[in-house]
């Protein structure tokens, strides 16, 4: 029984005997190897960081079976932990400076509101004065009242423009002052938001499986450096069975899921086949550069009978894809083999 780690030297040789292995034997026969997976699954994949990598901490054993809930992965934290820290600290200081920031600006409309009663009661002094009637006082005081009045009118104006600037800092610079808060609250609420996706537990209860590193095909482990995206961890329910395989773009025209017939065969059971149909094949090709420069689709397939003995996620399987053959046919393959 040949388990998931060796699903990429397996998947290798799939190019290499996919529609040449049975050309012989019948035409546009097709073998695809793939690995039993379950339709019930959760992948792990690295979560977005303020860096281009993230190094995984620790991961559940490889083969151990996780129940619902259980703690899988752990990512390093400890970058967003730091600056997390740091805004909440600057958190508390920026709404301390809010309220003396209040203080300040209200003060200072306080002291423009000041400035203009004093000019309003100027002003009403210096128009009683300049009312004096002609006659009462010589012509110089006439003069000088009427000059004050008008200074006290200037000033009035004056107190009333450097109130509404007044008013107006203080609305701006609170509000600049609240602005600074929201936005760090907010990458405050991000970054914890982050810190919960660097803990992952499981979401169905299965055997771990650790995926493989898109540049050097090794198993990802603890104290690995990945990218956010790439897929780190897989667990799969004991249920719901299926076959994962890939399937090479010069074959894939040939799948056509409504004339095509499947007969597939674990390795760990090798006497034995099952029919099969296509359940799904991704509409798009991926670049699979482990394995050539070409493309493949990503094929999963369903069992047509029932499993005579158990099995698990990451066993080998092969996959004979006849276009030109009949469900007849393969169940009679069936029972011939049981």
């Amino acid at each position: 029984m040949r388990l998931l780690s060796k699903l990429g030297g397996l998947l290798l040789a799939t190019g290499v005997f996919s529609s040449a292995s049975f050309a012989a034997d019948q035409k546009d026969s097709l073998l695809l190897t793939g690995v039993v997976s379950s339709a019930k699954s959760q992948i792990v994949t690295a979560p977005r960081t303020d860096r281009w990598q993230v190094q995984i901490q620790w991961l559940a054993e490889e083969g151990k079976v996780v129940q619902k809930g259980d703690l899988i992965t752990v990512f390093d934290g400890g970058g967003i932990q730091s600056q997390l820290e740091q805004n909440e600290e600057s958190l508390e200081t920026q709404k301390l400076q809010l309220v003396k920031t209040e203080m300040d600006l209200n003060q200072s409309v306080v002291e423009a509101e000041g400035k203009l009663k004093l000019a309003v009661i100027t002003v009403k002094k210096t128009r009683i004065e300049a009312n004096i009637p002609d006659g009462e006082v010589s012509n110089y005081e006439k003069g000088k009242y009427q000059i004050a009045y008008e200074r006290a009118l200037m000033e009035k104006i004056k107190a009333e423009e450097e109130l509404k600037l007044a008013q107006a800092a203080r609305d701006v610079g609170i509000q600049k002052q609240k602005i600074e808060i929201i936005k760090l609250q907010e990458n405050i609420d991000y970054q914890r938001s982050q810190l919960d996706k660097l803990s992952v537990v499981a979401e169905v209860s299965g055997p771990v499986t650790h995926m493989m590193h898109p540049w050097n095909s090794q198993k990802i482990a603890a104290g690995t450096n990945v990218e956010a995206s790439w897929k780190v961890l897989a667990v799969q329910a004991q249920s719901s069975y299926q076959v994962s395989t890939w399937v090479h773009e010069i074959d894939a025209v040939k799948l056509v899921p409504d004339d095509v017939s499947l007969t597939l065969t674990l390795d760990a059971y090798p006497d034995e086949h099952y029919p099969g149909h296509i359940i799904n094949m991704s509409s798009q090709a991926e670049q699979k550069q482990q394995w050539s420069d070409s493309a493949y689709y990503h094929l999963e397939i369903g069992f047509d009978a029932k499993l005579k003995h158990p099995i698990f996620p990451g066993m080998s399987v092969r996959v004979h894809v006849d276009p030109q053959g009949s469900q007849t046919a393969i169940n009679k393959t069936v029972q011939e083999g049981n």
